[in-house]
């Protein structure tokens, strides 16, 4: 005799089919987003959302230190291994004062990101165990109150800690096939390009998928809301409130993982960055001038971003220019380091 569906069963039945088949797609899925990952991590983050290799467990004696910022930290345009953060690790290692500890920087960098990203990425990476958080932003926060937090956009990084590509590639290739010119895209640059009848129709298709997933994510996003920035008097003209607020909530953030930290001032950009650093500059000295776990260092000077062999775009530095930021570096992080390791 043949047994018959009930309704219960029936429900059980289908329940378990859409779940099955929900999860073998979304297994499908994440293995080539795992592919695509393994194609850009040259040129782009890892699966944990950071650039270069995946780092382990913090080893015995070992100091850790990350670089948060925006794309001048990520190293646009070069290798993992010719942005600065990378290069530093390699002075820091090398240094004849450099005896017994061993250094590991990681870096957090990630394209377009300002100053209110370093208190959220400083607490998605506090797995990391660092010892020192380098703050390396003020280009980002000129001319927009810049709220950008990618990696947060992603539910899958929200829950998991993964970072998905895919929606990335899918993004600068609509950005490719409608400007003709990904860098000048990111730099917000107009250009003059007129794309083909196929590329229009193909930006087309993949901003609707863009856009289904961002719906997506949306959705995803109302079930975990973040804290709103606290904007505070801290000092800092009306202008700069909100650029001096989001620095100070990430020395926050980063102290409060008994982290030291260093803020730093890049390379000046224009009249209006270097106004933008001075009131950085008071409100540092005004909350921080006497706590020792905070440490300002000007690099303004370091180098002049009109020299094509130190910078390939009036902002972002080649090897040579990243070379000098981590040897500029060096001397500070490694004094607050000391200091982190003699009060462990």
């Amino acid at each position: 005799m043949t047994a018959r569906f009930t309704r219960p069963r029936f429900v059980a039945f289908a329940l378990l089919s859409v779940t099955l088949s929900l999860a073998i797609s979304m297994a499908a899925l994440l293995a080539v987003d795992v592919y695509a990952h393994s194609r850009v991590d040259k040129t782009s983050v890892n699966i944990w959302g950071y650039r270069g290799a995946v780092v382990g467990r913090k080893r015995p004696g070992e100091i850790r230190v990350v670089v948060a910022g925006g794309s001048t930290v990520l190293g646009y345009g070069l290798a993992p291994d010719e942005a600065f953060p990378q290069q530093l690790e390699r002075v820091l290692n090398d240094s004849a004062e450099n005896t017994t500890a061993r250094f590991r920087v990681v870096n957090l960098g990630f394209n377009n990101e300002g100053a209110f990203s370093f208190q959220y990425t400083l607490a998605d990476y506090a797995y990391l165990n660092y010892d020192v958080a380098v703050l390396y932003e003020g280009y980002n926060d000129l001319t927009v109150v810049n709220r950008h937090v990618f990696r947060r956009e992603a539910a899958l990084f929200r829950w998991f800690g993964y970072y998905p590509m895919l929606p990335t590639i899918a993004m600068e290739k609509m950005m490719l096939l409608r400007t003709g010119d990904l860098r000048a895209a990111y730099r917000g640059e107009k250009t003059v390009f007129q794309p083909t009848a196929v590329a229009r129709t193909k930006a087309a298709l993949l901003d609707a998928s863009m856009r289904l997933y961002a719906s997506m994510e949306h959705q995803a996003a109302s079930w975990h809301r973040d804290a709103p920035l606290r904007i505070t008097d801290i000092g800092c003209s009306e202008r700069w409130t909100f650029y001096c607020s989001a620095v100070d909530a990430g020395i926050a953030a980063a102290l409060a993982r008994r982290s030291r930290v260093v803020v730093v001032t890049q390379p000046w950009l224009t009249d209006l960055h270097r106004a933008q650093q001075a009131e950085l500059r008071r409100m540092l000295q005004a909350r921080y001038g006497t706590d020792p776990r905070v440490s300002y260092l000007g690099l303004g000077d370091a180098i002049d971003l009109r020299d094509p062999e130190l910078c390939w775009d009036g902002m972002h530095l080649t090897p040579r220019g990243n070379q000098i930021i981590a040897r500029s570096l060096m001397p500070a992080v490694r004094g607050v380091a000391t200091a982190a390791l003699s009060a462990r």
